[in-house]
């Protein structure tokens, strides 16, 4: 049972992650001009919210992580 929390908590955690990247991602669109430079597309990253999803892919790790070393223990152990 804690293994399928441990499992569903690392999933959320990738959704998670998935959603605060592309909150810390704008993307700014210059229009050309007739006589200037043509279309520029910028693209601005916030790091707080990159970091969020950094912490959340981290965190989601060590859940998978622990998952599969309670996995290969309780193999071990039932022969």
């Amino acid at each position: 049972m804690r293994r399928l929390g441990e499992v569903a908590g690392a999933v959320a955690l990738l959704a998670l992650a998935a959603w605060c990247w592309n909150s810390g991602m704008t993307t700014g669109v210059f229009a050309a001009t007739p006589d200037g430079p043509p279309e520029f597309v910028s693209t601005r990253y916030s790091g707080s919210w990159i970091a969020a999803a950094a912490v959340c892919v981290t965190v989601a790790g060590l859940l998978a992580v622990d998952v599969l070393r309670v996995t290969v223990r309780s193999r071990e152990h039932t022969g």
